[in-house]
């Protein structure tokens, strides 16, 4: 990688500062970047300039380690970087921070590396293998391990602790050089330049079934209104709408609580979302993480807990076959002709 940064000190314009130069010169870094985790093995793709969304509509099957095509690509615009976990064979654990009023209801866990280190502690003759961790602009880490040979790994989202979440097939992560919000994706001080393979006790436990939420342990309806509030204030008008669609789908269903209907209303939800993934308005792993949480939210899965993974995909199928996208404006014209 380029040279190690050791906090998360901006590379965008300041005031004052020439505009085109500074440009130049964090395109020139998220360049070699993205070439050196095409030499690692990784599969990259663009994300729209200061953003986390894709701008490949399949991102994922796009995904390169071309050289040229890189060079073609990054070119063109300082573009963040993302990783296609999957093609990649990786599996990144997103340590999170909280949210505001987001509690785990354990004093000593408070963020999602406390959380590690506590699932480390309950599990005898476990360690945190060191591998690549990247510190992300809100002070979060991804831990970023390769997957063991014939690993069959999904993502999931707080399914495994307290603001832990995982990326692995069908999912991707910011790269390193990346800047969102005036803040840059740096690998961490002393972390190693490359992943290490995912320990064993680690892959048990991201490819173990889920278990039913204990009590109180579902995310709140608060919790999903507030992650989702984010979404509906980045990037394009159209990207906005289709994110103001999520988070209203999103609050509904886990705001219901009685029984009947539930599935049916997580169905519909997962049918809407999969209309503006296929459209490129919405990223598909975000998507289904936040239609997850809320399905957890309204009390789906305690008894059964494969059932929202089963229908959340069959409604992402459906809807992936149908894009949807915002309507024109209607054009008003004042008398005369055209």
């Amino acid at each position: 990688m380029p040279q190690r940064r050791t906090n998360n000190t901006s590379t965008v314009p300041q005031r004052g500062t020439n505009n085109t130069k500074t440009a130049l010169t964090l395109r020139t870094t998220l360049l070699a970047c993205a070439l050196r985790y095409a030499e690692l093995g990784m599969y990259v793709h663009p994300l729209l300039v200061g953003g986390k969304r894709p701008k490949w509509l399949d991102w994922e099957s796009q995904a390169t380690r071309d050289p040229e095509v890189i060079q073609r690509t990054w070119g063109l615009a300082p573009f963040n970087i993302g990783i296609a976990c999957g093609p990649s064979g990786l599996i990144a654990l997103d340590l999170d921070l909280p949210h505001e009023g987001e509690v785990s209801g354990s004093p000593e866990i408070v963020d999602g590396m406390t959380m590690l280190d506590s699932l480390a502690a309950r599990t005898p003759g476990s360690q945190i293998t060191p591998t690549m961790t990247v510190r992300t602009p809100s002070g979060g880490r991804h831990l970023v391990y390769r997957a063991p040979a014939d690993a069959s790994v999904r993502n999931t989202a707080r399914t495994l602790g307290f603001c832990l979440d995982t990326r692995a097939a069908g999912g991707y992560i910011v790269g390193i050089g990346s800047v969102v919000d005036g803040a840059s994706y740096v690998l961490e001080h002393g972390s190693p330049t490359e992943p290490a393979v995912l320990p064993e006790w680690l892959l048990t436990l991201v490819t173990a079934a889920p278990k039913p939420p204990k009590a109180g342990g579902a995310p709140r309806q608060a919790d999903v209104v507030a992650r989702l509030q984010e979404l509906t204030r980045q990037g394009t008008r159209e990207q906005r709408w289709a994110a103001g669609i999520l988070r209203s789908e999103c609050d509904e269903l886990a705001a219901m609580k009685q029984v009947g209907g539930r599935n049916s209303r997580l169905n519909l939800a997962a049918y809407r979302a999969g209309q503006l993934v296929a459209a490129g308005l919405l990223d598909q792993a975000v998507a289904e993480e936040h239609i997850e949480e809320a399905a957890q939210a309204c009390g789906l899965g305690v008894d059964t807990p494969r059932e929202i993974e089963k229908t959340l995909r069959s409604g992402m199928s459906a809807g992936l076959s149908r894009p949807r996208r915002m309507a024109a404006a209607p054009v008003h014209r004042m008398g005369g002709t055209a």
